[in-house]
């Protein structure tokens, strides 16, 4: 035993001495390696903003008006237009006193004429009656669709599920564009559901819709969002309102506060705000918010005549705000319940929208809704915390008194005669 540990310990020993004279071999170091250079830091660049109103586009279907026509584009097979029927059918309910056009199969528009849903009905043959359909729009065919001569037509909204037929869209004389979004593809679509049959396979999760089902679903986007912006949308219950200005030029509502701190705008701009407002006629203000927002309040109204501004926060529960809201000629607010019940009961609506959440999904929807942004390149950022923010809290800092005269403007009102500028 005694020499079996001793050769352990020989072979354990380090090959290069301790210290002592003790002579052993030396070991070479191996060469020393150049130095990598390092990547150059790429300097993250600072984000852009660039104040105004949001092109929305829902303030765009507003635009064409309480009875736009409609092109509906349904060119595939006979089987594929007789599950697009009852979505067709929706579009007529929801449109009684728009004109209906339709764009199909040369092969299917006698079967079409006799479903009494269109007012007109015309051909275009692009997919072959049997096989599959080119995998892309070629150009002669966006030519020759154009070359149709069709009547201009507000709203087309494309009724195939995949988007081997989108690109033709482009090529058609109509002002908003509605239709399924294939995955990693862009088209031109001003309202869109996501396609629903590829990605459910692809996640392996997902039972993909039925074609028919899927077809109604698009239809109903399109049906809601016109209803939303005509004001037809879910009835607001209205409580007692309190005391209010009674001012010749009645009152605009201001709410300043917001569940968090991100969304809100600078005190001094609401202060600027209110000046301008109270200087533009005998208009009376009236401030909302919560029980806690009460000082936020109260700090804007400070030295401002009392007899032309009420401070209401915290003095009335949701039912009761919407009946200040319902009689009042103007509601700025930020993205809150304030600036959502204002949409909703059909009064003009500015909001001063944060950086906080994407704008296309939380931006409130009525039919006279301004929505003025930064547009901020770093939004939507999700933030909860302002002091989380590196860049000064410019998608609200960088918003001015005069950019929301200015929306208040566009949404065409006036006081005592006088357009706000």
């Amino acid at each position: 035993m005694a020499r079996l540990r001793d050769l352990l310990t020989a072979m354990w020993k380090p090959s290069a001495p301790v210290g002592g004279d003790a002579a052993a071999p030396l070991v070479p170091e191996p060469p020393a390696l150049p130095q990598a250079e390092a990547e150059p830091v790429q300097p993250v660049p600072s984000p852009s903003f660039a104040p105004g109103l949001w092109d929305s586009p829902l303030s765009r279907l507003a635009a064409l008006g309480p009875a736009p026509s409609l092109l509906v584009v349904k060119l595939d097979h006979a089987g594929d237009f007789v599950t697009a029927l009852p979505a067709i059918r929706r579009l007529r309910e929801a449109f009684p006193a728009s004109r209906l056009t339709l764009l199909c199969a040369p092969f299917m528009c006698d079967f079409a004429a006799t479903t009494d849903l269109f007012d007109a009905v015309h051909g275009f043959d692009y997919y072959p009656a049997r096989g599959h359909p080119p995998a892309s729009v070629p150009d002669a065919a966006l030519a020759a669709v154009a070359a149709l001569d069709l009547p201009p037509a507000d709203i087309a909204i494309d009724l195939r599920h995949a988007d081997d037929s989108r690109a033709l869209l482009a090529a058609l004389p109509v002002r908003f564009r509605v239709g399924f979004a294939g995955l990693g593809t862009r088209h031109a679509l001003d309202l869109a559901l996501p396609e629903m049959e590829a990605s459910a396979r692809a996640s392996g999760m997902l039972a993909p819709l039925p074609a028919g089902v899927r077809l109604s679903a698009l239809a109903e986007v399109l049906a809601s969002a016109f209803r939303a912006v005509h004001g037809q949308g879910a009835p607001i219950p209205l409580g007692a309102p309190p005391a209010l200005p009674d001012s010749p030029d009645g009152y605009v509502v201001l709410a300043p506060g917001a569940r968090l701190a991100i969304k809100l705008w600078p005190v001094e701009n609401w202060r600027v705000l209110a000046e301008r407002l109270l200087g533009a006629g005998a208009l009376g203000l009236v401030l909302t918010g919560t029980a806690e927002e009460e000082p936020l309040c109260a700090a804007i109204a400070a030295g401002l005549p009392a007899d032309r501004v009420v401070n209401l926060a915290g003095r009335q529960d949701l039912a009761g705000l919407a009946a200040v809201i319902h009689g009042a000629r103007a509601v700025v607010a930020l993205d809150s319940a304030p600036a959502h019940l204002a949409a909703a009961l059909g009064r003009p609506t500015l909001c001063l929208f944060s950086g906080l959440a994407d704008i296309q999904s939380w931006a409130p929807a009525g039919p006279r809704v301004a929505v003025l942004s930064a547009h901020a390149s770093c939004a939507p950022c999700f933030l909860n915390d302002v002091a989380d923010c590196t860049h000064g809290h410019g998608c609200m800092t960088r918003l001015t008194p005069d950019h929301a005269l200015a929306g208040l403007a566009a949404l065409g009102l006036e006081f005592a005669g006088v357009p706000l500028h």
